[in-house]
């Protein structure tokens, strides 16, 4: 099977070359690019999307740019830039043409908003390039209008909800899932099924997750679905592992092999690659 993991982090030891932000958030476990495709050899995944690690990097893309240019063959990247720095639009162009990333990773503006000019010039800039944005507004559904506005606005882009806002199985579940469903509705709007392991109350297999997710693939369908192993796994699946969170989806949803075929690597394959 084709399979793409769409959302691992990556952490360079090299903090010479790579220096952190203050008070950075540590992996909790190797967490180089080599490390992660160690993990996926082992898993029997074959391509990646590197996601800017803000909480380590900030807005210093260069570990992910560096990674994914000298990686292309079997990887790309998701960058992330402040929509309030008008300079960003060019290291966003310069990441794009010179280094293979194939993302943005779409925040709020300084007043944690996307309805303002400034989110929709560089969301605009990434519809240019021909990239995808990766929607991350945490757990805040106070923004869903404002992405159906943009996904309006801006038809051509291809969007995807980072986290599905932080589905739980603990709270603010129903919300979340209505909002979502709310979200299907627009064709370029896709999910990240990365919450299986971060949402749940309980250990691997995370039983309490398995309707909230297969509700969220109900609604957008596996052709607008992707799985996220959430690499490093130690800090981002409550100790879940790489190949955990991918037996979540190969063996343990009950998914059918299209099912499987879709949301392990052939949603991927088309926006990323």
């Amino acid at each position: 099977m084709n399979i793409i993991d769409a959302h691992p982090h990556i952490y360079s030891d090299d903090r010479f070359k790579y220096p952190t932000i203050d008070d950075p958030w540590n992996p909790g476990e190797p967490a180089t690019v080599e490390d992660l495709k160690t993990k996926m050899d082992e898993s029997g995944v074959g391509r990646a999307v590197f996601i800017q690690t803000s909480t380590f990097y900030g807005h210093d893309n260069r570990y992910v740019m560096d990674s994914t240019h000298q990686h292309s063959e079997w990887a790309t990247g998701v960058v992330t830039l402040s929509p309030d720095d008008p300079q960003h639009l060019e290291i966003l162009e310069d990441a794009v043409t010179d280094f293979s990333v194939r993302g943005l990773r779409g925040t709020t503006d300084r007043n944690g908003k996307l309805d303002s000019p400034n989110v929709k010039r560089l969301w605009s800039k990434a519809s240019d390039l021909g990239i995808v944005v990766n929607c991350m507004v945490m757990d805040n559904l106070d923004r869903v209008s404002e992405i159906e506005m943009l996904a309006g606005e801006l038809d051509d882009l291809q969007i995807v909800i980072d986290h599905c806002f932080m589905l739980n199985a603990f709270r603010n579940t129903e919300e979340t899932l209505l909002a979502l469903e709310r979200l299907a509705n627009r064709p370029n709007i896709h999910a990240k099924l990365t919450s299986g392991t971060h949402g749940s109350a309980r250990v691997y297999p995370h039983e309490d997750m398995h309707t909230p997710l297969k509700r969220v693939i109900e609604a957008f369908t596996p052709q607008r679905c992707v799985w996220g192993s959430n690499f490093p796994n130690a800090l981002w699946s409550k100790g879940t592992s790489y190949a955990q969170n991918l037996s979540l989806f190969t063996d343990e949803l009950g998914l059918s092999e299209s099912d499987k075929a879709a949301i392990l690597g052939g949603t991927a394959e088309r926006l990323w690659f």
